[in-house]
């Protein structure tokens, strides 16, 4: 018997980037076992129901993983779950400001991990990871936002902004005429004001996506 597609693309990323089984079970949060049974030469196997969660941690197109058909790191797919089509984009998981302005200016390399969402998004968003307690109790370290640039930004919205070479995720507040406030939700934090110093917006939150995490 011989390998099914799929568990022969997972192992083929899995070489791609050097990454291992159990490195792969940890990240989709399922146990190394099911990893192993959907990649072993004497699996049945053809789909799995975690197949997208996969995807997304490969940062590769979650229909051409399960079909082979199409292009491997596509950023928009169509999925069918239960008969219900979605259309679904991934999205880069960018570190720091150097990754955001890269990619803002097209330069985001094809092999970045990837967020997979069904926000309606523009071809230049991307996701971070929250870091910090300045957002809490809403927001915690290790989510993931997924910011759209081509979004104006309305009083209320939490946007990403660029700062003294780093990058803020805040509340947007309007004041007097053009200036404008980033807002923290933990009041330990300082309000950051647009008239105190250059700030660059790069995009307003289309998605919030919180983790559980294991306690103990």
């Amino acid at each position: 018997m011989t390998a099914t597609a799929l568990g022969a693309r997972i192992r083929q990323v899995l070489s791609q980037k050097g990454m291992t089984q159990a490195q792969l079970a940890r990240l989709v949060g399922v146990k190394q076992q099911t990893i192993s049974y959907i990649c072993a030469a004497d699996s049945q196997a053809a789909t799995s129901r975690y197949a997208v969660k996969i995807a997304e941690v490969l940062g590769v197109n979650p229909s051409w993983l399960q079909t082979g058909i199409g292009d491997q790191y596509d950023p928009t797919v169509r999925i069918e779950l239960e008969g219900v089509e979605l259309m679904v984009s991934r999205v880069p998981l960018l570190a720091g400001v150097e990754d955001a302005l890269a990619h803002l200016a097209g330069h985001t390399p094809e092999r970045r991990v990837g967020l997979m969402t069904d926000a309606n998004v523009g071809g230049r968003s991307f996701a971070i990871e929250i870091e910090g307690d300045s957002m809490r109790p809403l927001f915690r370290p290790g989510d993931r936002v997924v910011i759209d640039p081509d979004l104006h930004p309305e009083p209320g919205d939490f946007v990403a902004a660029h700062m003294d070479g780093a990058i803020y995720f805040r509340k947007y507040r309007v004041r007097d005429g053009s200036e404008f406030e980033l807002v923290p939700l933990n009041d330990d934090w300082p309000v950051i004001r647009s008239a105190s110093g250059e700030i660059k917006l790069l995009g307003v939150m289309a998605e919030h996506r919180s983790y559980r995490r294991k306690t103990g």
